[in-house]
């Protein structure tokens, strides 16, 4: 069971991109090794922001994967929880705020991150320029 107690210190925030493409928070540190089981797995959660027609025109995507590595450089990330979160643009409306929360499995590697990917609708429909906003994770004990 959480108790929903969030630590500040457990949390990343990452800018979204101005273009299609992919980017990554920093890692958040679990200070526990994947040969021995998280005893008591807390939650993580992703917030993503809203985002306007002109951020996320109509068709356009952002989705939210989470990775998690043994290496704190994440050379051999591998995906956790993917698409926690897929934002689409529709009704000419961009996309409201969204929000995942779920539980870490007891076997999750050292390191969490969340990792974002903007695509295009099309060639003549791009993504318009999310760098103003920002998506955040965390943990809650």
């Amino acid at each position: 069971m959480s108790y929903g107690v969030e630590d500040a210190a457990l949390a990343v925030t990452e800018p979204l991109l101005d273009a299609a493409g992919s980017v990554t928070s920093d890692g958040i540190d679990l200070e526990q090794s994947s040969r021995g089981a998280l005893v008591d797995a807390p939650e993580i959660k992703v917030d993503a922001p809203a985002l306007t027609v002109a951020e996320l025109p109509n068709a356009a995507t952002v989705t939210y994967d989470l990775e998690h590595d043994d290496d704190p450089d994440f050379g051999t990330a591998a995906a956790l929880f993917p698409a926690v979160i897929v934002q689409t643009g529709a009704g000419g409306a961009g996309a409201e705020a969204a929000a995942w929360r779920g539980r870490l499995p007891v076997d999750v590697k050292r390191y969490v991150r969340v990792k974002t990917t903007t695509a295009d609708a099309s060639p003549q429909v791009p993504v318009g320029d999310c760098s103003g906003k920002s998506v955040s994770a965390g943990l809650a004990f």
